[in-house]
């Protein structure tokens, strides 16, 4: 069964007949609130009936609506380890317990997820699980930890089903959904160093195939449940043209231009699928300047193309002290926080 995370909610309040009050019942009243220190000496048994009625509206009141601030609203982060918030110092870990549901559903420190919540003044539920696909998110998650979050918790199978779980049991609290996927889809596609062609086209299939059916049911099940609550994809940053910091120089590497070729097709492809379902997608390829080669920035001590500088100052993928950090194509926190303002600007249209 999902826990359920709402606080009283104002139906949980009603309102009781009110009564005609008499002028010596309010001094009454007054007497023993005062005294047991109720109104901390703003109300006094010789006080007129009217002013201590007034004194004492205000304060319940207050009282009230510190005690019920009305429903929790929630940012839904769906998707892979870029929405989980990962980066390589979180080592094999998962995220860190949330202490009042008892599971890891809050993502890494500084993701972009977390950056959109805080600033949005809204509860993170991220459920994003580092290596999914977009057939895993259907059926079989890439993580065997994720499967066994999803099942204890909302009694699910996939992340997936645990979304639509979530949304179904928190109708209209869900205020901003967001999802990053079909990066691993092409992920191995680089294994041997560059990307092959044929490998990342067999990545969009599967991506063309899979992504609609999820989009499909997400959309579906907001416009049930959170009507007024978005939808938004992003598109992908190119890590790889972190390669060329290796040996480096003004002019990116073979390797370095082709895999920039083959990404921004793939984001044409992942834009197509988006607009298809009418879901509006954060362009975080343009945020990272990924066609920009000029103006030349250094990094390391050397003179790089504007992008491959960026790839090198926002990921982990081009340690000045290998020995410490092996190159890895996550966002760190400053890349996380450029990708959440792509994000901002896209519900800035909205």
């Amino acid at each position: 069964m999902t826990r359920d995370r709402r606080q009283l909610s104002g139906g949980a309040l009603r309102a009781r007949r009110a009564w005609p009050v008499k002028p010596w019942q309010t001094r009454t009243a007054l007497a023993v609130l005062a005294s047991i220190g109720i109104f901390s000496g703003c109300a006094r048994a010789g006080a007129s009936g009217s002013a201590g009625l007034v004194v004492f509206s205000i304060t319940a009141t207050r009282s009230l609506q510190l005690a019920n601030p009305g429903p929790t609203k929630y940012l839904l982060a769906l998707g892979d380890s870029l929405a989980a918030g990962y980066q390589p110092v979180d080592g094999t870990s998962s995220p860190p317990v949330d202490p009042a549901t008892g599971f890891p559903d809050q993502g890494y420190p500084g993701g972009y997820a977390a950056d959109l919540a805080s600033s949005r003044h809204l509860t993170l539920i991220d459920l994003a699980c580092p290596g999914e696909t977009t057939t895993s998110m259907i059926a079989k998650p890439a993580r065997a930890q994720c499967a066994a979050d999803y099942k204890a918790e909302f009694a699910a199978s996939s992340q997936l089903s645990a979304a639509l779980g979530f949304i179904a049991d928190h109708k209209h609290e869900v205020a901003l959904a967001t999802i990053d996927l079909g990066a691993n889809d092409i992920e191995s596609c680089t294994a041997g160093g560059a990307p092959d062609p044929s490998c990342i086209s067999k990545g969009a299939a599967t991506a063309g195939r899979e992504l609609p059916v999820i989009l499909g049911k997400l959309k579906k099940s907001l416009s049930l449940d959170d009507p007024g609550a978005p939808l938004v994809g992003m598109n992908y940053y190119d890590p790889f043209l972190g390669l060329d910091f290796r040996p480096g120089g003004a002019k990116p590497s073979a390797e370095a231009f082709l895999s920039l070729v083959l990404l921004e097709a793939y984001n044409k492809e992942l834009g197509l699928l988006y607009a298809g379902a009418k879901v509006p997608v954060a362009d975080v390829a343009s945020a990272f300047e990924s066609d920009s080669t000029t103006p030349p920035t250094v990094y390391g001590s050397k003179l790089l193309p504007r992008n491959v500088a960026l790839v090198c100052l926002w990921t982990w993928m081009c340690p000045i002290s290998p020995a410490k950090y092996s190159p890895d194509i996550h966002a760190n926190s400053t890349g996380y926080s450029v990708i959440a303002r792509a994000f901002e600007k896209v519900l800035a249209k909205s």
